[in-house]
């Protein structure tokens, strides 16, 4: 497994989950990939993901090309999720929330599919780069931390697929069905981690023997950052209420990411950089909304991210 050159720091990047709304994120990343001119991951010594975030980690300690994911998310991401339009109308509404009531909306086929093209057979033993990929084992209903063997606390996962793995911290319940991996079942680590920041800073510090203060944390949103309902909140709202336009789980995808960003900015301070976007309330995104205006919208939205961010800032983290 390759090493970025010694320091004094240690660099970590984290990327949050957030579904197809991974574009935005995807795009970040294709934008630092070319600007530093080799593959983004040399300049980390641990990635960690979660969901889409894990897709794009471990793609990175692959050393896909970002510029592909990002193509993937465009030219591919109506097979993976919908070609649908966020609905409109109570009517509309109702009918989509039907497609998840006695199964997941999506099979995860198309998925696997686009997986096996870019990671073949290999294992998390065959990255190029240390990764951690949250998910949850949903028959013991405990946390699942995904590990390449980069340090000897980490020995044990490195025989797993890559494709069983992304596909498990990509299963987002009642969107995307469990995956097994090993002999159990697993599910989206965004149950726990949507930001996997702290599960990232717990493995370097514990297991690779860092200390916080050495720590630079690069970390990128997925374009949830303010996010409000576009609908009015009620006290009594049921489950149409909180389940209509995915505002459950982008609640909790949003204040799962600003808690979590609190208590970096705590640990790291300076050495800690978040990017993310404000969300576009009126824009029709949601987490499996792959509409070509949603494409779009969270691609302009990563690259006027990178234009107000001050250039010698983001230099510093790479």
């Amino acid at each position: 497994m390759a090493t970025r050159n010694p320091s004094s720091e240690f660099r970590i990047l984290s990327l949050s989950g957030g579904g197809y709304l991974g574009l935005y994120t995807a795009v970040v990343l294709a934008d630092l990939e070319a600007r530093v001119g080799e593959p983004l991951a040399r300049r980390f010594d641990l990635i960690a993901g979660t969901s889409v975030g894990g897709l794009l980690a471990m793609a990175l300690a692959f050393e896909v090309p970002m510029a592909h994911i990002v193509k993937l998310f465009v030219e591919r991401g109506d097979e993976v999720f919908s070609s649908r339009r966020l609905p409109g109308s109570t009517v509309t509404r109702l009918i989509d929330l039907t497609r998840s009531v006695l199964g997941p909306k999506y099979t995860g086929e198309a998925l696997r599919r686009e997986l096996t093209h870019h990671f073949g057979d290999r294992t998390l033993g065959d990255a190029l780069h240390a990764v951690v990929v949250p998910a949850v084992d949903v028959s013991r209903s405990v946390t699942k931390v995904f590990k390449t063997p980069h340090a000897q606390a980490s020995l044990g996962d490195e025989a797993l697929s890559a494709v069983d793995v992304t596909l498990a911290t990509c299963a987002a319940p009642a969107f995307f069905p469990c995956v097994k991996v090993g002999d159990r079942l697993y599910a989206d680590g965004g149950l726990f981690a949507v930001a996997p920041d702290q599960v990232a800073l717990h493995e370097a510090e514990l297991f690779m023997g860092t200390k916080p203060s050495r720590v630079r944390m690069l970390s990128v949103g997925t374009a949830t950052m303010g996010y409000q309902p576009a609908d009015s909140v009620e006290a009594d709202s049921g489950a149409v209420g909180w389940l209509t336009d995915g505002r459950l789980i982008l609640t909790m995808i949003s204040v799962q990411q600003q808690h979590v960003q609190a208590i970096m900015e705590d640990r790291l301070q300076d050495r800690y950089l978040r990017l993310d976007a404000p969300w576009p309330s009126q824009a029709g995104l949601g987490i499996d909304i792959a509409t070509r205006t949603a494409a779009e919208t969270l691609s302009a939205l990563g690259r006027d991210t990178l234009l107000q961010t001050d250039p010698e800032r983001i230099r510093a983290f790479l």
